[in-house]
């Protein structure tokens, strides 16, 4: 992570690009400014510039009030939903994406990936690559490759010519001995290794398929869920007071069931009938058997329509009963699990779904901390 953030720290010009587009068709005077915007605005580049602005700013000061970087990195998000309001389920689309490649930790998946590698009897060279770096030669070289026979749009290490691309590249592996390529990318926020019987050099003329080795996308799948979590969840100094009436409001809750809940965040886990609670209940969360996107600060999770912003989560003992505070969709809310969760395991026992069923909670105790 430490490595990442300095190859972001160092990419400030491939991202002002996408600004510039922006600023030289603000000087036509035949297209409205708003259109202007929309149509030159990259979302990821936008994003990635955001963070990175951020990122050195909170570098060079020593004031505890700059704003973080995966908080810059929503604002924007909820800057370029408010200019693109047709744009919103794509918007999101990048925004997760974003968060993912800031998330992935190249060295740890190297281990991974070489571990696997060994078990074969083989060896991999990686492509060495920048995050936001547009001379990267591998981006040239998709441009004409196909997936399952069929032409698709590419954000190769967070460069993208496209809003709307297929596959997020989070890393490449070549063996020219063996002329095996394998790409490991998002689509559709879902884990995906591709690969292809072909060089570096001749990868220009590639169809990528699905890997056969079930083995290698499980891991890969894996790896991805285990690591997908941003620690920003301090609450905001606006929220403190009211956070300070939930802890009150929860110890009476507690003592009229007689049982105990525990607060956690993203750095203090819980466990709700084995899953991590908050990150993998977010990750997997319904409500009223809807899907919801669920925001915690700097943290975002889940891929539905609907929106609910956690203030605080707390579980019980017993570890069979999650409580979220919050907004629903913009208006206060309480959230309560129901039922067992319905999870799904590969045959070593690790979680690669779920579904966390979740309904609206009224309680007279409870819902009074969001009366003035």
């Amino acid at each position: 992570m430490k490595k990442l953030l300095l190859v972001l720290a160092t990419s400030m010009l491939v991202l002002s690009a996408c600004h510039k587009m922006t600023e030289d068709g603000a000087t036509s005077p035949s297209i409205p400014r708003e259109q202007q915007t929309k149509e030159t605005t990259n979302y990821f580049h936008y994003l990635a510039d955001a963070y990175q602005k951020a990122l050195s700013h909170e570098k060079e000061s020593k004031d505890t009030t700059v704003q973080s970087p995966m908080a810059a990195t929503v604002a924007a998000m909820e800057e370029l939903e408010l200019s693109n309001p047709t744009d919103q389920a794509l918007i999101m689309k990048n925004y997760l994406d974003f968060q993912k490649l800031i998330q992935y930790n190249t060295e740890k998946w190297e281990e991974e990936f070489a571990s696997w590698a060994s078990s074969m009897g083989q060896s991999y060279h990686r492509l060495e690559h920048a995050n936001f770096d547009e001379k990267n030669e591998l981006i040239k070289k998709l441009e004409a490759t196909t997936v399952s026979q069929k032409s698709v749009k590419w954000n190769v290490f967070g460069v993208s010519s496209d809003n709307a691309y297929d596959y997020l590249a989070l890393d490449a592996y070549y063996d020219n001995q063996d002329k095996h390529f394998y790409l490991f990318t998002l689509k559709d926020g879902q884990a995906q290794v591709l690969h292809a019987d072909k060089t570096l050099e001749t990868i220009p003329t590639a169809n990528f398929e699905e890997t056969e080795n079930t083995d290698l996308a499980q891991r890969f799948k894996e790896f991805l869920l285990k690591t997908s979590v941003t620690t920003e969840s301090e609450p905001d100094t606006d929220n403190s007071s009211l956070i300070d009436k939930i802890k009150t409001a929860m110890e009476s809750y507690s003592d009229s069931k007689g049982e105990g809940f525990k607060s956690t965040n993203l750095d203090t886990y819980g466990n709700y009938y084995g899953l991590a609670v908050p990150d993998q209940i977010m990750q997997f969360g319904q409500v009223d058997g809807v899907n919801y996107t669920f925001k915690w600060y700097g943290y975002i999770a889940g891929s539905g329509s609907g929106r609910f912003d956690i203030l605080a989560c707390y579980v019980n003992e017993a570890e069979t009963e999650v409580i979220l505070f919050g907004y629903k969709d913009g208006n206060p809310a309480l959230l309560q699990t129901e039922g067992r969760p319905e999870i799904e395991k590969n045959e070593s026992g690790a979680i690669i779904n779920a579904q966390v069923h979740f309904v609206e909670f009224h309680h007279s105790i409870l819902e009074q901390v969001f009366n003035q």
